[in-house]
């Protein structure tokens, strides 16, 4: 019996004729080493009777090193791999779909971050299954960081969409139009490809101006509003204050899906990703949701990013969402995100922990009397505004300070 789940792979063989690569790498101010380590891995680890090209696609970097020292070096390699720059910063979503417009000359796209490391014999499980059906385990959805698909098929399907902005919401988008629209998404794990991740605490790379707020939340909405039909209810019962976004001009990609032919997302949830809601149901519908302000003053709970076992404050109400964003559902369960609020271990201040759909199950809102109560305890939930704290105490109808209001908020 195998050892490890990898073990086996070194005894696998693949058919000799596989198809040709473009490799197309997309970077914004990239390290030199990182780069140069994944395009020198490539290169190193290829066969080169399948490696047609290595395109870099420059996001409008402003380091020094990217410019004429890269143009400069990459001429070693004389002509193999080569550098397109965007004319102003597009984001990874649709610099990638250019990627796969300048690579002319691969049968199959592989596309991968500019700071990984091929393995040894990474190629021929990666693209053996593009070209047959093969011992593979199939995937509802990718990462979408490292991914290898057939140029044609690509181009069939329209590339990303290009509404998608910078970054975020585009492997789902990828895998639903796979999916749904006739093909086939395969998880390979012989093929073997190391990446390295940023330092705790990296913001990232800004998005540029014009690109306005929440691009993130606007790429999942697309996404869900193209392909998820009355799924969709799901995701807005998770994140309600999307449900305003303005994101865009959707019908060309509801013309593409009804031009071919393509599922419904119930037949994904059913026949790809029918274990999904196994281990992540489907969550109940909220009965209220936005700010949960102190009545009649500026004060409203706040998270301060805190989770699992953190506790909530209160703070000056900001009308921003994100961390003053909470939900009670059916359930009764008060949320934010992925996590439900619950009395702490000192029986009274008021934390925020990670929950199911079977947990938590305490609070009711009393619209009427300004009142949240906690369950289990018969308690209210009480405030003071001088030390910022949140607890439960005593139900006294007189009290000021157990008035909460909860108001809707919407992303801009």
């Amino acid at each position: 019996m195998m050892k490890c789940s990898f073990c086996r792979c070194k005894y696998w063989h693949y058919d000799e004729n596989l198809l040709t690569a473009s490799v197309v790498i997309v970077f914004h101010n990239e390290g030199w080493s990182t780069l140069m380590r994944t395009v020198h891995s490539v290169i190193k680890r290829t066969p080169r009777k399948y490696l047609a090209e290595i395109v870099l696609i420059d996001d409008f970097s402003n380091k020094e090193h990217l410019k004429g020292k890269l143009d400069e070096y990459i001429k070693l390699w004389n002509g193999l791999v080569k550098v397109f720059r965007n004319e102003r910063r597009e984001g990874l979503i649709q610099a990638r779909s250019i990627g796969a417009q300048k690579a002319k000359l691969g049968q199959v796209l592989i596309y991968l971050d500019a700071h990984c490391e091929v393995a040894a014999n990474w190629y021929a499980p990666l693209v053996a299954p593009i070209s047959k059906d093969s011992n593979v385990n199939l995937s509802p959805a990718m990462a979408g960081g490292l991914f290898a698909i057939e140029r044609d098929f690509f181009f069939e399907l329209g590339l990303y969409d290009p509404g998608l902005q910078i970054w975020g919401g585009e492997n789902f988008e990828i895998s639903y139009k796979i999916w749904q629209c006739g093909g086939k998404l395969l998880f390979v794990p012989c093929s073997r490809v190391g990446h390295i991740y940023r330092l705790e605490g990296w913001q990232g790379n800004p998005p540029p101006i014009y690109v306005g707020s929440s691009p993130t939340l606007k790429n999942y909405v697309r996404v869900v509003e193209v392909w998820w039909d009355e799924y969709k209810d799901y995701f807005y019962a998770s994140r309600p204050e999307s449900k305003a976004l303005a994101y865009g001009d959707i019908s060309e990609l509801k013309k593409f899906r009804e031009d071919h032919n393509c599922k419904s997302f119930k037949w994904f949830m059913e026949e790809i990703a029918y274990d999904v809601t196994s281990h992540y149901p489907l969550p109940p519908r909220n009965v209220e949701w936005g700010e949960i302000r102190g009545f009649e003053t500026a004060y409203c709970i706040d998270s301060m990013g805190r989770t699992n076992g953190g506790l909530v404050e209160l703070g000056p109400c900001h009308r921003m969402g994100g961390n003053q964003l909470f939900r009670i559902n059916e359930a009764n369960q008060l949320m934010q995100y992925d996590q439900c609020l619950t009395k702490g271990p000192d029986g009274s201040k008021i934390m925020i922990t990670h929950c199911n759909l079977n947990e938590f199950k305490e609070w009711q809102y009393f619209k009427n009397l300004h009142r949240l109560t906690h369950v289990p305890s018969g308690m209210c939930l009480d405030r003071s505004e001088i030390l910022h704290q949140v607890f439960i105490s005593n139900c006294d109808s007189s009290k000021t300070t157990q008035k909460w209001e909860i108001n809707n908020i919407h992303s801009v």
